[in-house]
């Protein structure tokens, strides 16, 4: 049996790049709502949700990110101890 596209199908077969990750479904006051009956507002809560999530995890990985260019400005190689770049640079200063 043929079964129509969904809107969601018809979205990922005309946008593949940005709609291929784009869920079926919605988290939306407790509960879900499938992508094509969601209001703007209820995809954007989802959004600010899930931005609220990523958050703490680009922070951490903003910070590794700026102590590996730290310890590369001091000379560190990639089997350098992070602790012995910092200490050693210390004891020279």
């Amino acid at each position: 049996m043929f079964k129509k596209p969904t809107l969601l199908d018809q979205l990922k077969k005309q946008h593949p790049y940005p709609f291929e990750a784009l869920p079926a479904l919605i988290p939306t006051d407790g509960t879900e709502v499938a992508i094509e009956d969601a209001t703007l507002n209820q995809i954007t809560f989802a959004v600010i949700a899930m931005e609220d999530e990523v958050r703490p995890i680009r922070i951490r990985m903003n910070a590794l990110r700026e102590l590996y260019d730290l310890a590369r400005k001091r000379g560190a190689l990639g089997a350098h101890r992070i602790g012995d770049t910092f200490a050693n640079k210390e004891d020279r200063s």
